[in-house]
């Protein structure tokens, strides 16, 4: 979601990391998890947690509220809504998994239905690594699933019809970026379209209903420089008003009719042979039960304390909070559900 400008990048270097053939999605994997936003009222706070105010990025126009006017679960949807307020500055709505629920590798999918985003609304769904607080962007590395609503889309008359997905990251101390786009024959914003990431530790690739928009090899970390690709990421979904991608940093710009929904069905995310889930969010009554028998006791305690100031891979688990290391983060969730789990 952050501006798309490859600022380091040669002619071998994007033909390495596009040097995989084009594919489509054929096989289902085994669902791990999801959020079908089913109910109503505000999205589950074990999983998600809101972006609020100015966050001072991409020149965008926006505030991020967590009021039900820009952010709620509705009629089986998650409903982002860009507002218009009275006194003339737009509202708008943000949410990640961030801490909560993490992934590395994976299927990741979401069936979506955007506005018609003429002129100047930015839909996006998109990861960071979970380590973004400790250091910072783009050294977290970022994942691009969707973005709509460019400039040059805009300029087209494309702007309903062109995805676009990109990676972000840090190469050697300086910023990188790599993306493509596709165009579809259909305006997106008449219905609701799935969108999917597949993550291996071979291959990053983005799809629109089963077509491929974007792949990016990331077998090669040294090369690219591309560790943040091998390590947790968590979502985030959002729907921005103006900025840098869009072309459009005036308000009076800003022709969209409002209120806009961005809708979102569903989001799941897929064994692929790969993945790796962590996070509270999976378990919200009961993190920290290791062993899987219900209670959280001294088995648990003691196989954390193994693998202290690790990794955690050969115990995902014990990675509560999924920032990529067992520390004292960890401790705290295991010592707060200590006992029989709900």
């Amino acid at each position: 979601m952050n501006a798309i400008t490859i600022a380091r990048d040669t002619c071998l270097m994007i033909a390495a990391l596009s040097c995989l053939a084009s594919s489509t999605v054929v096989a289902q994997d085994t669902l791990l998890w999801s959020d079908e936003f089913n109910g109503t009222g505000a999205p589950d706070p074990a999983t998600w947690t809101h972006d609020l105010g100015d966050l001072g990025v991409n020149n965008e126009l926006q505030i991020y509220t967590d009021s039900p006017q820009n952010v709620r679960v509705v009629r089986g949807n998650l409903a982002i809504h860009a507002r218009r307020e009275a006194d003339g500055h737009f509202t708008s709505g943000r949410i990640r998994s961030e801490g909560k629920v993490m992934f590395q590798y994976g299927t990741v999918e979401a069936r979506i239905r955007i506005p018609d985003l003429a002129d100047g609304l930015w839909p996006a769904f998109w990861t960071l690594g979970n380590d973004i607080s400790s250091v910072g962007w783009p050294r977290c590395g970022e994942i691009d699933i969707l973005e709509m609503g460019g400039g040059e889309a805009l300029a087209n008359g494309e702007v309903n019809r062109r995805v676009y997905s990109t990676a972000h990251w840090d190469f050697d101390g300086a910023y990188a970026s790599y993306g493509q786009q596709r165009t579809t024959a259909e305006d997106l914003s008449n219905d609701f379209h799935v969108f999917r990431l597949e993550w291996t530790p071979n291959a990053i690739r983005t799809f629109v209903d089963g077509q491929q928009v974007w792949v990016m090899n990331i077998s090669n970390r040294d090369a690219m420089s591309g560790h943040e690709f091998h390590a947790p990421h968590f979502l985030i979904i959002n729907l921005a008003v103006g900025g840098s991608f869009t072309g459009i940093t005036n308000p009076n710009g800003i022709t969209a009719t409002l209120p806009a929904a961005y809708l979102v069905d569903y989001v799941r995310i897929y064994d692929n042979g790969h993945t790796i889930l962590s996070g509270p969010g999976l378990d919200p009554e009961c993190p920290g039960d290791i062993t899987g028998d219900g209670e959280v006791d001294a088995a648990d305690l003691g196989i954390l304390l193994a693998l202290w100031n690790t990794d955690g891979k050969s115990r995902p688990e014990t990675d509560v909070n999924g920032d990529g290391t067992v520390n004292a983060s960890d401790l705290g969730l295991l010592l707060g559900a200590w006992g029989v789990c709900p």
